[in-house]
């Protein structure tokens, strides 16, 4: 397992990308560094399935299908990985908080003012290890780049990029970012694609054993693409709170079987005490603190668990279409 080089296996994607950059409507930009910054802002179909792919550290798959909602037809990913802790957690998550500050002068004082801030994901995570979650993740990798994916609309500059750089301990020729808005094409296949990674990260939350899971199976519609980034933030997370299903296969031994079942059921985005409402409507009425809200939400609507050891399935949580129908505007 550890001879595996997510940031490796992202950079064969990456250059996938800069090879065929007029098919994937990708911009690419050279830093004087060495830096590479890629800008999916305009990107295709098949770019931002290769965004969703390179976030999980090229150790997952991304495809596309579609959901009925009434007479409402939309696009849908099917996303699948055999390695879901290592490709979700040390990679897919957004848990890298990349800031650049830079001092300014204001009434006759100098103040430190954030010009650049984004979350990052991708195998440069597993590079930076900044975060405390890594402390649990038995996984390293000694790649000689670093891939990272940022959610924004404004690109980075040789600043950001020398901080993944030195995070990550590789030159800056060998750093690349990925970048995408939230409302853009990429950006809804990009989130969408986090289903299986959503499923898992709140299976941690809940203290579910991350080691017994084996394999991980996620589908959930593409939300339509919004007016700006802001209204964009919420029909995704209401797509997989209200509908998105996952699969997990797991090897647990019998006696233990009724005990992660009883976890399981605490799983389900719906078990949150701020379900109910389109995600941009819970926001504004957290005053657009997320600390208000119960992380408890970020989660699929259905999980099943197969245990491989008993052949026994378990599915909890429920589809809520017409939570669906409100925050796609139907």
């Amino acid at each position: 397992m550890h001879q595996i080089k997510i940031n490796q296996l992202a950079l064969n994607l990456v250059k996938k990308l800069i090879d065929n950059k007029d098919y994937y409507k990708a911009k690419i930009q050279k830093l004087e560094s060495g830096a590479t910054v890629i800008d999916m802002t305009d990107g295709s179909w098949d770019g931002g399935k290769l965004v969703g792919e390179i976030c999980m550290g090229g150790l997952g798959t991304v495809e596309f299908s579609n959901y009925n909602l009434g007479n409402h037809f939309f696009p849908a990913v099917n996303v699948y990985t055999s390695y879901p802790i290592i490709s979700c957690l040390a990679s897919q998550l957004a848990g890298w908080s990349v800031k650049l500050k830079k001092e300014v002068e204001k009434d006759g004082n100098i103040k430190k003012k954030v010009v650049f801030q984004s979350l990052g994901s991708g195998p440069a995570r597993a590079k930076a290890k900044g975060e405390k979650l890594f402390e649990e993740i038995n996984y390293n990798d000694d790649s000689d780049c670093a891939v990272i994916v940022f959610e924004t609309r404004e690109m980075p500059n040789e600043e950001v990029m020398s901080i993944v750089t030195e995070k990550c301990n590789v030159s800056a020729e060998n750093t690349y970012a990925v970048c995408a808005p939230t409302a853009s094409l990429v950006g809804s296949i990009q989130v969408a694609a986090r289903i299986v990674e959503t499923g898992i990260h709140k299976l941690h939350e809940i203290h579910f054993p991350l080691d017994i899971i084996m394999d991980g199976f996620g589908t959930v519609p593409i939300a339509p693409i919004a007016k700006d980034d802001f209204a964009a933030m919420g029909p995704p997370n209401d797509a997989m709170f209200a509908v998105g299903k996952t699969f997990y296969t797991i090897k647990i031994e019998k006696e233990k079987e009724e005990e992660i079942f009883n976890i399981i059921q605490k799983a389900p985005a719906s078990t949150s005490s701020s379900y109910g409402k389109p995600f941009n409507d819970i926001f504004k009425e957290a005053e657009y603190d997320f600390y208000k809200i119960d992380p408890g939400l970020f989660a699929p609507a259905i999980y099943t668990i197969n245990n491989i050891k008993t052949g026994k399935n378990f599915t909890v949580g429920t589809k809520d279409e017409n939570l669906l129908k409100l925050s796609f505007k139907l």
